[in-house]
């Protein structure tokens, strides 16, 4: 280790909380009490839900100082004041769309119930950076201070800054537009609906209450219908006692995000005479997202509803007025100050917004490395999004968290504003459900898949769907409910949720092994958040046994082929070709006709790859036609193949050697857990939690999307994975990477990993001599 990283360690070490003997909290009005586990998992007990909420905040900025001052930097468009020049495109993004404006609004409506429970939270963080013993080590590498609200008010917009980047994380489908948009430009309509085919909705997957029988409204006047997929996903599923060997519920959930470090979640257990609810919060808000209390459990999925649109504006000549209805409206201006690290002025940026939002300048792009781009847009698009007029009530968070049956548990969802989930249910009396959630608009005209004109009022929003005609289930009679981001409503369902659902292969599957067991145990589930069969490879396998290879070396690696069964195990041969084979045979077909920028927002380096490799691709070499591979049709599509089985080869023996049957789909595909500083060489190891080689891809049930441009290192997982037992809550079992804290001198900065990286949990136990058995260390935090 060098002098410099020694010395960042020697920062590390002075930075770890105090887990054990009394610590002072000012506005406790009673000793609190946290138990940590062997995992680092805090057990809060309090005399009261604000003493609660006030030792939550405090715990958690005593793990994750860092990531919280990043998180509310990013939502308040402010990264420049720590990162300088580097972060500055990411600000003016930011600053653009308005999440800083979005997060000052969404302050100022939060009611008293919610107040009740967030002043004593951020109070207790604030709490923390008085009586930290020192700052994050990351900070000693900056050579910068952290950020410290100078008021309980500022704290409040700071904090909800991150709620508005969650938000809009798991929000759709803007950019989607500007794809299709430009894609019917270079080519034609019949070219986007081929590259963004419908979806089927999966009756047997899931059943709701509610069914209806009018059609759906389609754009007419803009575009034929148009359908995509794309995003993070998730699985979650719940069986009835009928189907258990414990004769109880079970419930599986493994929401699929960014690799980060520390993860985006935060273990906490929390306990007071009104609350007892374990799970995995957001550490920027108080109470528990996602997990159980002592009668209930839950876990959600996003439905990828589509709660943005695009309206293209009509302009004066000095951009100072936009048409509406035949009259001009003058365009609000926003001063932007964009402060940054070096400069001894800030940046200025003028924001233009109109009645729909803001105008765009500018679009993202990537998911292992995002990019912001600039100069793309040829046209003044203003851009409307649900989050940026209401957000997910906190009320509706600690509802769950208190919910003992599922009309309470529903009565709670109503406040569920944005994103929108899938959220399924189980009790200990047996019972299972099921509710979509979330507020989508009501368009005059269109389906919201590409962008409509903005100087009429035919397109406008007329209110929301309302919550009682969203889907939903109570105790379907087959006994189990999946959802995995896949279509929840048929086509007579009277109103647009989205367009833009993923294909419906990870909730197929997971029917199939649901229904292939007569009795599932908490083996079984944790089993199936690991399968790695991609049904795709199923589809498409029949194609490639059929060619006629090109020489020896193409019919060596077909063998690969013949006797697999489309798993994409980390240690299949088979895998690692035809996951090379695919990004290949995109590049080849795709790249000469959609162009470079197309190509690589389309599929290189976007998750375009859900639509491309499990829709488009079956039928591309089903049905060879000749927009994508000439007049000679099958003989082309045959000569494609080759050239990227050549490519494939050539790309896998310089990378794994020269025998096919040594090369392995792990050896390539793996995640690692590395903070932002790892990129400074000595500093690597500090700041590296660990690397894990993954099986399977962007559609398969243990998820493991990469981003084909930045290569086939994993950019999306499982980042948490759950199974409640509702026979026995305190044998539910959850995992998170890499571990609990974000300080790299923890011991519990990656001993979660090996867990998470096989499959396992630790125990989430909510009675107190289930915690004992698992305690570590205790804490006092007193008054």
């Amino acid at each position: 280790m060098t002098q410099w990283a020694e010395r960042v360690a020697t920062a590390a070490r002075a930075a770890l909380a105090p887990v054990e003997g009394e610590l002072r909290l000012p506005g406790l009005r009673e000793p609190a009490e946290v138990i940590r586990d062997r995992w680092g998992v805090p057990h809060i007990y309090a005399g009261s839900e604000a003493d609660l909420f006030r030792a939550q905040g405090f715990i958690v900025a005593s793990d994750r100082q860092l990531q919280l001052d990043v998180m509310c930097r990013i939502g308040n468009g402010r990264l420049a004041e720590l990162f300088s020049e580097l972060t500055l495109p990411l600000d003016r993004f930011i600053r653009t769309m308005g999440w800083n404006r979005v997060a000052a609004r969404l302050t100022e409506r939060r009611g008293q119930a919610e107040l009740d429970a967030l002043i004593p939270f951020v109070e207790g963080q604030l709490a923390w950076a008085e009586t930290a013993p020192a700052p994050a080590p990351e900070y000693v590498v900056l050579e910068a201070e952290p950020f410290v609200p100078a008021s309980v008010e500022e704290a409040l917009v700071w904090g909800a800054g991150a709620q508005v980047v969650m938000a809009f994380t798991l929000s759709r489908n803007w950019d989607i537009e500007l794809l299709r948009a430009a894609i019917a430009e270079r080519l034609d309509a019949e070219a986007v609906q081929e590259l963004f085919p419908d979806l089927p909705f999966e009756p047997g997957v899931v059943q709701g209450n509610r069914r209806a029988a009018s059609p759906l409204d389609l754009l007419r006047a803009a575009s034929p219908e148009l359908t995509s997929n794309g995003g993070q996903g998730s699985n979650n599923w719940v069986v009835a006692g009928s189907r258990t060997a414990s004769g109880k519920p079970l419930l599986a959930n493994d929401p699929h995000l960014l690799v980060q470090l520390p993860s985006i979640w935060y273990e906490v257990h929390l306990v007071c005479p009104t609350m007892n609810v374990s799970g995995v919060a957001l550490p920027f808000a108080p109470g528990v997202v996602i997990g159980h209390n002592e009668r209930i459990a839950w876990g959600f999925t996003n439905t990828e509803g589509d709660v943005q649109d695009l309206y293209l504006e009509r302009l004066n000549d000095d951009g100072t007025a936009a048409l509406y209805d035949g009259a001009w409206e003058p365009v609000t201006v926003h001063r932007e100050e964009l402060s940054v690290r070096g400069r001894s002025a800030p940046e200025v940026l003028e924001v233009r917004e109109t009645r729909h939002g803001p105008i765009l300048d500018s679009y993202l792009v990537g998911i292992a490395d995002t990019e912001v781009v600039t100069g793309g847009l040829h046209d003044s698009y203003a851009y409307r999004w649900v989050g940026a007029e209401h957000g997910i009530s906190l009320e509706a968070v600690l509802g769950i968290d208190r919910a003992r049956t599922f009309d309470e548990f529903r009565l709670a969802l109503a406040g569920w504003s944005c994103p929108g989930q899938n959220m399924v249910y189980a009790d200990v009396d047996g019972n299972i459900g099921y509710q979509l959630t979330g507020l989508y608009p009501r368009r005059r005209r269109g389906d919201g898949s590409v962008p409509v004109p903005g100087w009429t009022s035919d397109f406008e929003w007329d209110g929301f769907v309302p919550f009682e005609e969203l889907p939903w289930s109570f105790n379907p009679e087959q006994g189990f409910i999946v959802t995995a981001n896949n279509r929840m409503v048929d086509h007579a369902y009277p109103h647009v949720i989205t367009r833009d659902w993923m294909p419906p292969h990870r909730a197929r599957r997971i029917a199939e092994r649901l229904t292939a067991t007569p009795r599932h145990t908490a083996e079984t589930f944790a089993a199936m958040q690991m399968d790695t069969v991609s049904l795709t490879a199923r589809e498409v396998l029949p194609h490639l046994r059929a060619l006629e290879p090109a020489g020896d070396r193409q019919k060596e690696a077909l063998a690969l082929l013949e006797e697999w069964d489309g798993d994409l195990g980390a240690d299949s041969a088979a895998a690692a070709l035809y996951q090379v084979w695919t990004v290949r045979f995109a590049e080849h077909v795709l790249r000469p006709r959609l162009g470079e920028e197309l190509y690589r927002h389309y599929f290189a380096k976007r998750h375009w790859a859900h639509t491309f490799r499990h829709q488009v691709l079956p039928e591309l070499l089903t049905y060879p036609t000749a927009r994508w591979f000439g007049a000679e049709g099958p003989e082309a599509r045959d000569r494609a193949m080759r050239a990227a089985l050549e490519a494939a080869i050539e790309e896998l023996t310089a990378r794994l050697g020269e025998d096919p049957a040594a090369w392995r789909w792990g050896a390539i595909h793996e995640v690692r857990f590395s903070g932002r500083l790892a990129i400074i060489p000595d500093l690597a190891d500090l700041f590296t939690a660990g690397a894990v080689e993954m099986g399977g891809d962007d559609n398969t049930v243990c998820q493991a999307l990469y981003e084909p441009q930045s290569g086939y290192g994993v950019a999306v997982i499982p980042s948490w994975r759950q199974v409640m037992d509702l026979g026995d809550p305190d044998a539910s079992l959850g995992a998170h990477p890499p571990g609990q804290s974000g300080n790299p001198a923890s011991p519990h900065f990656a001993d979660l990993l090996p867990l998470w990286a096989e499959g396992r949990g630790h125990p989430l136990p909510l009675s107190r001599p289930g915690v004992e058995e698992i305690a570590a260390t205790t804490l006092t935090l007193a008054p």
